[in-house]
């Protein structure tokens, strides 16, 4: 099995320092855009739900995207991105047929190792997720007849920004985007559409994905990275 890859080798390679003060500020434009809608989800019925679950279900210590209680890691990552998705008014991009940031920033808050970055490495770690998000729900519709749900390719970009800010190597970091491709939840988006529910565009699991594939592959699991 090989070790080097080049999306893997960019991802993890590539020099955030670089990234130039137009992405940056586009970075900062999606924040307080996902931040706004997230805001506005929480009066929503879902809101309540997806908090219950993952204060009962995901037992941890790291604190909820504007709600009260703590959850693990993945409890976090699941409970923002249904979140924001409750509401459905954040950012997407057309070639994709959907949305990455909706996964990206709550699997980043979710873990402690955030915590050391500067605002500027934030923005430029979350830029290089909408990157390896965008270009996997790219390929994933170019390679699938089915319109599948954000959360089958946003999950590659919360992995690989997971991957990158956890530290792994390259060969781990290949690992869990296997992982998180295989296990990405690849929803049929017509049937949420037809049959309106909370079941939205699958990026509540998406992100809680991309982030377990990142853990996993932290701890040795391999994945199916070709």
């Amino acid at each position: 099995m090989p070790t080097t890859h080049a999306p893997v080798d960019w991802i993890h390679g590539t020099d955030l320092a670089a990234f130039d003060r137009a992405l940056l500020t586009q970075a900062k434009r999606c924040v307080l855009d996902l931040a706004g809608v997230a805001a506005g989800a929480t009066r929503t019925e879902l809101a309540g739900h997806a908090r219950r679950f993952v204060v009962t279900q995901h037992g941890g210590d790291r604190p909820l995207l504007l709600a009260a209680g703590r959850s693990s890691p993945t409890g976090v990552a699941l409970h923002g991105a249904w979140l924001i998705d409750a509401l459905d008014a954040h950012d997407g991009q057309v070639l994709t047929k959907g949305h990455a940031g909706v996964a990206l920033l709550p699997g980043l808050l979710a873990l402690p190792e955030v915590e050391a970055l500067s605002g500027r490495d934030f923005l430029a770690l979350l830029a290089l997720g909408y990157e390896v998000a965008t270009r996997a729900g790219i390929a994933l519709h170019a390679t699938s007849p089915d319109y599948h749900t954000s959360g089958a390719w946003n999950a590659l970009g919360v992995a690989a920004v997971a991957g990158r800010l956890m530290g792994l190597d390259t060969n781990r970091l290949h690992h869990a985007l296997g992982i998180a491709e295989f296990y990405g939840p690849r929803c049929q988006m017509m049937r949420c559409i037809d049959h309106p529910a909370m079941l939205k565009d699958g990026s509540g699991w998406g992100a809680m994905t991309g982030l377990s594939a990142a853990l996993l592959a932290r701890d040795g699991f391999t994945g199916a990275p070709r």
